[in-house]
C-alpha cells in the first residue's frame, strides 16, 4: 500500500501531533495574522469525522508546530509563517484502520509548500508546484487555491464571520483532494471539509472506512 499523502487539510493546518520536534511550551500569545493567531495557551476542540479532535499550536524556533489528535487519528505539520504567507515544511499523519492495523506517513518538500498567501483578500488566488518526498518515494504535487470571500458560519462554538478558502491538491500518484476551509479573525480555523478523490493514505481510508468526505468543525476553545 502506497502511504504517500498530501495535507488534507491540508487540512488541515490544523492538524498535528508532535514527534520529532523539540519544544519549549511557554504560555505566550503570538499574533502573526488576524486569521492565523498562534496562541499556545489554548487548545481548539473540533467535532470531526474521526471523533473529537484537539489541536494545539507551539513555537519551536522559527517553526510553528500544529498538532492535532483524535482517538484513531494524528496529524502534525511544521510551518513557517512569513509576512507574505504560511508555508509547510513537514507533515506527519497517522491513521488507525483496525485494531492492529495502522497507516502512517511523513512528508517533506523540495521547497516550502505555500499553504496560503498573506494577507487573505477576497478574490485572490495562488498556485504552488513542487516535489513531495514521503517515506522514500517522490511525487509531483500541485496546489491551486482561491479566497472565495466572507460568510457567516455556525458551529457548536458559536456563530462566526469567516473567510472561505478553497484549494485543489493534485499529485502524480493519483492524488486529488478538494479542501474548503473557513477562518475567523482572532481565532483561526473554524471549519474544514475535504473531499478525497485520489489515492494515498486518505484514499485508502476512503475506500476501506468510507471517508469520502472528511469534516472538522470547531466545538470549543479551551484554556490549557
Amino acid at each position: 500500500m502506497n502511504s504517500r499523502f498530501l495535507n488534507i487539510i491540508f487540512l488541515i493546518l490544523l492538524f498535528t501531533v508532535m514527534s520529532d520536534f523539540s519544544l519549549n511550551k511557554e504560555k505566550t500569545h503570538v499574533i502573526t495574522n488576524s486569521y492565523f493567531p498562534v496562541n499556545n495557551s489554548i487548545e481548539l476542540v473540533y467535532n470531526s469525522s474521526f471523533g473529537e479532535c484537539i489541536t494545539k499550536y507551539f513555537q519551536d524556533g522559527e517553526f510553528t508546530i500544529s498538532s492535532s489528535e483524535a482517538d484513531d487519528f494524528k496529524y502534525r505539520e511544521a510551518l513557517i509563517i512569513k509576512e507574505d504567507g504560511v508555508y509547510v515544511i513537514e507533515t506527519y499523519q497517522f491513521l488507525k484502520i483496525f485494531l492492529f492495523i495502522n497507516k502512517e506517513a511523513t512528508s517533506t518538500y523540495e521547497k516550502p509548500l505555500l499553504r496560503f498567501p498573506l494577507p487573505l483578500l477576497p478574490g485572490m488566488g495562488w498556485e504552488w508546484e513542487g516535489a513531495e518526498h514521503s517515506d522514500g518515494d517522490t511525487c509531483k504535487v500541485k496546489v491551486t487555491g482561491t479566497v472565495i470571500g466572507k460568510e457567516f458560519v455556525k458551529t457548536d462554538a458559536g456563530r462566526f464571520e469567516a473567510i472561505r478558502i478553497e484549494s485543489l491538491v493534485e499529485g502524480s500518484s493519483d492524488l486529488k483532494n478538494r479542501v474548503t476551509e473557513w477562518f475567523a479573525e482572532g481565532i483561526g480555523l473554524i471549519k474544514v471539509q475535504a473531499i478525497i478523490e485520489g489515492g494515498g493514505i486518505m484514499g485508502f481510508a476512503r475506500d476501506i472506512l468510507g471517508y469520502g468526505i472528511i469534516e472538522f468543525e470547531l466545538k470549543e476553545i479551551r484554556n490549557q
